[in-house]
């Protein structure tokens, strides 16, 4: 049975120096030591999700940072925002590699990074290739994986969870490390661990959904709306008043979305 796989916008960052590790440990959301695969996120002084990244540490010291949603100039502007006097450099090897998503299947390929992923519900695994080997899979479209995981309630970056959340809100507190120590956004983090001060909640919906679809009551309040959509399931940023089984409109709100941990 072959893997089936999609191609990806993966952007793929090197980060290098001698004070590498001890940079992004102090700027993502990940606790980065003991670890050689893990997933984080980039937050704004207010708690915000900025990016997420999956982050590899090679065998040579450097980290690579993997990005399915953002341009490799926006990553690297949030990744080194901070850089003052630190020995960091971070350099683009997008165009280095061939990007993939696969499912179903592990995919082997020689020469290729493999790496599992839990983004989308299903055994799914990012993949890089050199340029010009062949598809890793059978060629499928992105959409087939999306749909699994909108049915799997797993929310995305930044589809689900943007600029304008919070990660407690949209169910990414697997990504999210309250023991690590001082990072960008860490005091806003504490405090919403430590007062469970949420308005807004991400869920699983069923009925007729689409993506920027307003929820509202029969009063015409609007309680939520649809982010990720794929047929009649969708994810949607709902008010926390609302209730599992609570139904708005024609849409019906389900359990709350998560993500799970590596």
């Amino acid at each position: 049975m072959s893997p089936r796989c999609a191609t990806a916008d993966t952007t793929v960052v090197r980060v290098t120096g001698e004070d590498a590790a001890a940079f992004l440990q102090g700027q993502c959301t990940a606790d980065l030591r003991n670890v050689v695969l893990t997933d984080a996120l980039w937050l704004n002084r207010k708690g915000r999700v900025l990016a997420h990244t999956v982050i590899v540490k090679e065998t040579d010291g450097s980290f690579l940072l993997l990005c399915p949603h953002l341009p490799a100039a926006e990553l690297m502007t949030i990744v080194t925002a901070n850089v003052i006097a630190d020995d960091v450099l971070a350099t683009d090897e997008s165009a280095a590699w061939q990007k993939w998503i696969a499912w179903g299947v592990e995919p082997s390929v020689a020469g290729a990074k493999v790496w599992a992923t839990k983004r989308y519900g299903v055994a799914a695994w990012d993949v890089l290739t050199p340029v010009g080997v062949p598809l890793p899979g059978l060629p499928a479209p992105f959409a087939e994986l999306d749909a699994e995981r909108v049915a799997a309630g797993v929310p995305a970056v930044s589809a689900d969870c943007g600029a304008n959340e919070f990660p407690q809100e949209c169910g990414l507190e697997a990504w999210v490390s309250y023991t690590k120590g001082c990072y960008l956004g860490q005091e806003v983090m504490a405090r919403i661990q430590s007062m469970g001060s949420l308005r807004r909640i991400l869920r699983r919906v069923t009925g007729p959904v689409s993506v920027g679809q307003e929820l509202r009551t029969t009063e015409g309040k609007v309680v939520g709306t649809v982010r990720s959509a794929a047929g009649q399931m969708g994810l949607a940023l709902v008010s926390v008043d609302l209730a599992e089984g609570s139904v708005v409109g024609e849409v019906r709100l389900g359990a709350p979305a998560q993500m799970a941990a590596r």
